[in-house]
C-alpha cells in the first residue's frame, strides 16, 4: 500500500470522526433555538415577562451574529481552539447566570441568555465550522449541512427533553439551565483539544483536480467580501429569508396555542420545526453540491413566500392544520441560509479568510433579527393578534428576496467564470 493512499485513508477516517464530534457539539449549542420551550417555565414564574419574552430570542440571534465576528478575530490572531475555549466560558456563564438572576428582572434574560450565552454560541459556531469544513474540500455543502443539522434539530432532540424535565415535579427550571451549561462546556472543551486543523494540501491528497486542489488564489477570490456587489445582493436575499424563519421560530409555541393547540402539541410542533430546520440544512447542502448556489436560493425564497402567506391565513382564520404545515415548511428555507453562507463564503472568496467571511455572511441573521425586533416593537408578537399583518409583511420581503436572486445569479456566475479563468 503506497504512502499517499495511506495518507488519504487516514484523512477520510479523521474527517468523519471530526464531523460527527462537531455535529454532536452543535446539537447542544443549538438549544439557543429552543427559547420558546426554555422560556416557558420562566414566564410561568414571572408573568410580567410575557410581553417581551419573544424579543429575547431576537436579541439572542443578533448577539449570535455579532459575536461570530469577534470569534473570527480570535481565530485569526490565535486559533480556532482559543475561540472555542472563549465560547465555552461565555456559554456556560450565560446559562448559569440566567438561572440564578432571572428573578431580578427581565433585563437578566436579555443580558445573560440573549447576549452572553448567545455570544458563546456564535463564537463556537463560527470556530467549529471553520475548523471542520476544510477537511471536506470535496463536499462543502454536505459538510456544512450535517453540522448545521445538529444545530437545527436541537429543539427536537434536546428541547423536548428539557420540556419533560420542566414538567417533572420537584425539578427547578434553573437546574435544567445549569445542566445545559455543564454539558455544553464539556462538549466544547473536548472538541477544542481533540479536533485538529486540516493538513495543507488536503484536496490534492484526496485526489481532487483543478481549482479545488490548488493553493493558488485568483485576484477575484482575493477581493474583500464587503467590497463586492455580489455580497450585498446575497445579503438582501439572506436577510429577508431568515427574517421569515425567525418570526416563526421565536413564537411558534405561543402562536400555536393562540389558535387552539394544546400546550403539549405546541411543544411537539417546536420539535417538528426544529427537525425540518435540521433536515433542510442537509438537503440544501446536498442540493448545493449538485446544482450550485442559485437554485437553492430560488427554492428557498419561493418556499418562504408560500409559507408566509399560509401563516397569515392560518392565524387570521385560526386554522391550526394550515399553521402546522406552514410552520414546518418555513424551517427549510430558514435552514438553507446558514449552509449557503458557509458554502458561498468558501466558494467565492479567499480560503484563508473563511472564518472572517463566514462571520460577515452570518451577520445577515443579525439584520433579520433587527427587522423582527422593529416589527415586534410596532405590531407586537405574531402570536399577540397582529400575526396576519406581520406574516403578510414578511411575504412581501420574501418576494423581494426572490427578485434579488435573479440579479445575484448574473453577477455570481460572472464572478465564478472569472475565477475559473484566473486559475487556468
Amino acid at each position: 500500500m503506497n504512502e499517499s493512499h495511506v495518507t488519504a485513508s487516514s484523512i477520510r477516517s479523521k474527517r468523519i470522526f471530526y464531523l460527527a464530534f462537531a455535529t454532536i457539539t452543535l446539537l447542544v449549542l443549538g438549544l439557543i433555538y429552543a427559547w420558546t420551550i426554555l422560556s416557558g417555565p420562566i414566564v410561568a414564574e414571572f408573568p410580567d415577562y410575557k410581553g417581551v419574552a419573544s424579543q429575547v430570542f431576537q436579541v439572542s440571534m443578533f448577539a449570535f451574529c455579532v459575536s461570530a465576528l469577534f470569534g473570527a478575530q480570535i481565530i485569526k490572531r490565535a486559533s480556532a481552539k482559543a475561540a472555542i475555549l472563549v465560547a465555552a466560558a461565555l456559554f456556560g456563564a450565560g446559562f448559569v447566570l440566567t438561572a440564578l438572576t432571572a428573578s431580578l428582572g427581565v433585563w437578566a434574560l436579555f443580558a445573560f441568555y440573549g447576549i452572553i450565552g448567545a455570544s458563546g454560541c456564535g463564537i463556537a459556531y463560527n470556530a467549529i465550522i471553520s475548523l471542520v469544513n476544510p477537511w471536506f474540500p470535496d463536499k462543502i455543502g454536505l459538510c456544512s449541512g450535517v453540522q448545521m443539522m445538529g444545530f437545527g434539530v436541537s429543539a427536537l432532540a434536546l428541547g423536548l427533553l428539557c420540556e419533560t424535565a420542566f414538567n417533572t415535579e420537584g425539578i427547578w427550571w434553573g437546574m435544567v439551565f445549569i445542566v445545559i451549561a455543564l454539558v455544553g462546556v464539556l462538549a466544547m472543551l473536548a472538541l477544542a483539544f481533540i479536533v485538529k486543523p486540516a493538513p495543507a494540501g488536503i484536496a490534492a491528497t484526496l485526489g481532487m483536480q483543478g481549482a479545488a486542489a490548488t493553493v493558488k488564489e485568483s485576484p477575484t477570490k482575493n477581493q474583500s467580501i464587503m467590497s463586492t456587489k455580489v455580497f450585498w445582493l446575497y445579503s438582501i436575499w439572506a436577510t429577508f429569508v431568515i427574517a421569515c424563519g425567525l418570526a416563526l421560530i421565536g413564537s411558534v409555541k405561543p402562536g400555536a396555542t393562540a389558535i387552539g393547540a394544546e400546550a403539549g402539541f405546541a411543544a411537539v410542533l417546536v420539535g417538528l420545526v426544529s427537525t425540518m430546520n435540521g433536515l433542510g440544512r442537509i438537503i440544501n447542502g446536498t442540493l448545493f453540491d449538485k446544482f450550485g448556489l442559485v437554485p437553492v436560493m430560488m427554492i428557498s425564497a419561493s418556499t418562504a413566500i408560500v409559507t408566509m402567506v399560509c401563516l397569515a391565513l392560518s392565524v387570521g382564520m385560526a386554522v391550526l392544520p394550515l399553521y402546522v404545515v406552514a410552520a414546518i415548511l418555513v424551517a427549510s428555507p430558514y435552514g438553507s441560509v446558514p449552509v449557503m453562507a458557509s458554502a458561498y463564503a468558501r466558494q467565492r472568496y479567499k480560503a484563508a479568510d473563511f472564518a472572517k467571511n463566514l462571520g460577515i455572511a452570518n451577520c445577515n441573521i443579525a439584520s433579520a433579527a433587527l427587522i423582527n425586533i422593529i416589527i415586534s416593537g410596532i405590531l407586537g408578537s405574531p402570536a399577540a393578534g397582529q400575526g396576519p399583518v406581520i406574516y403578510g409583511i414578511l411575504a412581501v420581503l420574501a418576494a423581494i428576496a426572490l427578485l434579488v436572486v435573479f440579479l445575484f445569479s448574473k453577477v455570481y456566475k460572472s464572478d465564478l467564470a472569472q475565477i475559473a479563468k484566473e486559475l487556468e
